[in-house]
C-alpha cells in the first residue's frame, strides 16, 4: 500500500509539472462525438475518452483548447473511473483552455472509459475546433504513458439559433442552487444567473417573473446592469423564473423559463404492519409498508433491523433467519427531494419448539385480514385531518396485502 500511495504522488506531481508529455507509452485522449447539433445560446456536453491502448492507468491529465470567441466552458466533471480529482484544475474562458486531471487509489484503468464531460455554451454561430493538446498527461505507478501522435481533434458546427430572429440577442439561464431542472430539492432559495449574448443591437431593458405557470411573458423591468436575482422562502411545488430582453428598436428576445421543483416536506406517515408480533423462529415474518407525498412522491423505502444499516427494500418483505430475541423494525420512507419520514414496529422470536397463541384461523389464511383489520381498526381513531392521506396509503397497502396472500398460499400449496 506504501509503495502504491508514492506511486500516486509522483504522478499526482507529474500532473503538475507544465511541461509536454514524452511520448512513452500507448494510451491516448479522444473527443466522443457530441450527441447533439449545437445552437447558438445552447449548452451542451462533450465527453473526452481516455483510451488505454493495453497500459494500466492510475492517473491522468487532459488539456482542451477551444475558442473563446465561439464557446465558452461552463462547468466540468469527472465521468469514470479515475474519480478524484488531481490538484490545479482549471478552466481558462480568456485564453480558452481546460486542464482536468483525476486519479484513482483504486484498481487502475485498463479499458476505455470516459474521462470527464465538459458542458459549454455556443456563443457564436460557425464553425470552431476543440483540440486536445500535448501538455495531456496519463500515468501508471509515475510512469508516462501517452502518445502524443494520437491525441484527438473536433470539427464542430455551430447553428444558428432556431428560437431567435437574426441579429437578436439571446439570454441564457443558469441556477447554482438549483442546477437540474428536472430535479426535487429541498433548498427554499433559488437564485439565477444570465449570459446576454448580444445581438445587432443593445438591449434597453429586461422584464422577468416568478411563479408557477410554465409560459409566463414577464412585465416587471430588472435593471440591465445586473445578471443574477434571487428569491427566497419558496413554497413546496414547481416554480418557473422567466425572463426577456427588448432591443433599442422595439424587438423581443425569445422569453427564458426556467423550471425549480421545491420540496422540503416529509412524506406523510407510514403505514408499517407486521403479519404478527410474536413469531416462532424458522417461520417467515411478513411486513407491509407504504405511504404517500403530496409533492415530490415517494422514491423509495429503506428497511433496518436493529441497529443495521438502512437498505433499500419494497414491500411486502419477508424476513427469515433471526434468531431468538426482541428485534426492532425500522422503515424509512424517501421522497425525490430527500425527506426522509420513519416508522418503527417492534416483534419477538421465540425459541423453536416454543408455543404461541394466535388470533382464531391463523392457520387458515387469514394472515393477509389481519393485517388489514388491524389497520382500519387503527384508522378509526385517526384525526379526520389525517383521513385522506390515511385512505391512500390504506389502498396502497391492500393492494400489497393481496399480492402477499397470493405469495403465502403458493409456497403453502
Amino acid at each position: 500500500m506504501t509503495q502504491r500511495f508514492s506511486s500516486i504522488l509522483v504522478s499526482l506531481l507529474l500532473l503538475m509539472v507544465a511541461l509536454p508529455a514524452l511520448a512513452s507509452g500507448s494510451a491516448t485522449f479522444v473527443i466522443n462525438d457530441v450527441s447533439v447539433a449545437p445552437e447558438r445560446g445552447e449548452l451542451f456536453d462533450v465527453t473526452i475518452e481516455l483510451q488505454t491502448n493495453g497500459e494500466s492507468v492510475d492517473t491522468a491529465r487532459v488539456v482542451l483548447e477551444f475558442d473563446p470567441g465561439m464557446l465558452r466552458a461552463q462547468t466540468v466533471r469527472l465521468a469514470g473511473s479515475l474519480e478524484r480529482s488531481a490538484p490545479g484544475n482549471y478552466r481558462d474562458n480568456t485564453n480558452g483552455i481546460v486542464s482536468w486531471g483525476g486519479f484513482t487509489l483504486g484498481e487502475p484503468v485498463q479499458s476505455e472509459a470516459d474521462f470527464v464531460t465538459i458542458t459549454f455554451l455556443a456563443l457564436q454561430e460557425g464553425e470552431t475546433t476543440l483540440t486536445i493538446s500535448e501538455g495531456s498527461r496519463v500515468i501508471a505507478e509515475g510512469e508516462e504513458k501517452i502518445d502524443t501522435d494520437r491525441l484527438d481533434s473536433r470539427d464542430l458546427i455551430l447553428a444558428p439559433s432556431s428560437e431567435a430572429e437574426a441579429g437578436v440577442a439571446l439570454l441564457v439561464l443558469e441556477s447554482k442552487t438549483h442546477p437540474d431542472q428536472e430535479a426535487w430539492q429541498a433548498v427554499t432559495t433559488a437564485s439565477f444567473d444570465w449570459t446576454v449574448l448580444q445581438g445587432e443591437t443593445d438591449l434597453s431593458a429586461l422584464y422577468y417573473a416568478f411563479d408557477q405557470s410554465s409560459d409566463t411573458n414577464p412585465g416587471t423591468s430588472i435593471d440591465l446592469g445586473t445578471s443574477t436575482w434571487t428569491v427566497g422562502e419558496i413554497e413546496d411545488g414547481v416554480h418557473y423564473f422567466h425572463l426577456k430582453g427588448v432591443h433599442e428598436d422595439g424587438r423581443e428576445t425569445p422569453v427564458e423559463h426556467y423550471r425549480v421543483n421545491v420540496d422540503v416536506t416529509a412524506p406523510n406517515p407510514i403505514e408499517l404492519v407486521a403479519q404478527t408480533a410474536q413469531v416462532v423462529e424458522g417461520d417467515p415474518l411478513w411486513f407491509t409498508f407504504a405511504t404517500t407525498d403530496e409533492t415530490s412522491g415517494v422514491m423509495q423505502y429503506q428497511i433496518a433491523i436493529n441497529e443495521s444499516d438502512y437498505q433499500v427494500q419494497e414491500s411486502p418483505l419477508e424476513v427469515t433467519d433471526l434468531g431468538p430475541g426482541t428485534y426492532l423494525f425500522r422503515v424509512a420512507a424517501l421522497d425525490r427531494a430527500g425527506n426522509v419520514a420513519y416508522e418503527g414496529q417492534s416483534v419477538r422470536i421465540y425459541p423453536e419448539g416454543t408455543e404461541l397463541d394466535h388470533p382464531e384461523g391463523y392457520e387458515n389464511n387469514t394472515e393477509i385480514e389481519a393485517i388489514t383489520t388491524a389497520l382500519l381498526e387503527e384508522d378509526l381513531v385517526k384525526d379526520d385531518s389525517q383521513m385522506r392521506n390515511r385512505i391512500i396509503a390504506i389502498i396502497i397497502v391492500l393492494f400489497v396485502a393481496i399480492g402477499l396472500g397470493y405469495v403465502i398460499n403458493k409456497k403453502r400449496h
